[in-house]
């Protein structure tokens, strides 16, 4: 089982787990949750490590034989079999590297106000700060190799954005698959956002500038 990697994709709910992990079970080195690749949303317990992140010490179980490159999703919190609860990550990460298994962690970086809408909007709850506290209690000050997505830069630069991701966290990613747009019609965030009229610092912008143009200055 050496030279084996698997990379943990990680978000608070609403930040685009969904997203990144079809995105990274893009590549055919990598094995992940294929479902996705035909489905736009699947509910969090049939990932296929769902039962792991309750129970890792059930992962002896797993045949990691299948493939060299691995894909695991988990929000937190995550809802399994109807109740929701905090992954135990960084126990799956620790079995995983009992068996032989190289672990690298991403955590899905999404605008703190729209990610809080967004949670209101699905869960009627706010569960931001629970993903916080985790992240900043045990991901973080782990041993293991921890990196930020940003759910903003994919949708801003897409495939550049995840050539950057290929080569920051060394796992394989498709990025020049056509099918990286596949479930993505416009910016996620769109729904979120409304134009501003007015806002207070505008006209003094708008004076600085004046200023500038009746000096001659450029």
């Amino acid at each position: 089982m050496s030279n084996k990697r698997l990379l943990i994709v990680t978000g608070p709910q609403g930040s685009g787990n969904h997203v990144f992990s079809r995105l990274f079970s893009l590549h055919p080195f990598v094995k992940g949750w294929d479902a996705l690749q035909d489905e736009y949303w699947i509910p969090s317990d049939l990932e296929p490590f769902a039962d792991y992140w309750v129970n890792p010490e059930r992962l002896d179980e797993f045949d990691f034989s299948l493939c060299e490159y691995w894909v695991a999703n988990v929000s937190v919190p995550f809802v399994y079999d109807g109740v929701k609860q905090v992954p135990k990550i960084l126990e799956f990460a620790n079995k995983c590297k009992q068996l032989g298994i190289e672990v690298v962690i991403a955590i899905i970086v999404r605008d703190q106000n729209i990610n809080s809408a967004q949670q209101m909007r699905v869960r009627k709850e706010i569960t931001l700060p629970i993903a916080q506290d985790y992240y900043y209690t045990h991901l973080l000050p782990s041993n293991f190799d921890v990196h930020f997505l940003d759910h903003e830069a994919f949708f801003l630069h897409r495939e550049h954005y995840l050539k950057y991701c290929e080569r920051i966290l060394n796992f394989p990613v498709a990025w020049d698959d056509k099918k990286i747009m596949n479930f993505i019609d416009k910016d996620a965030n769109s729904k979120y956002t409304k134009y501003i009229d007015e806002y207070w610092l505008d006209q003094h912008v708008w004076r600085g500038c004046q200023s500038k143009s009746q000096r001659g200055i450029k």
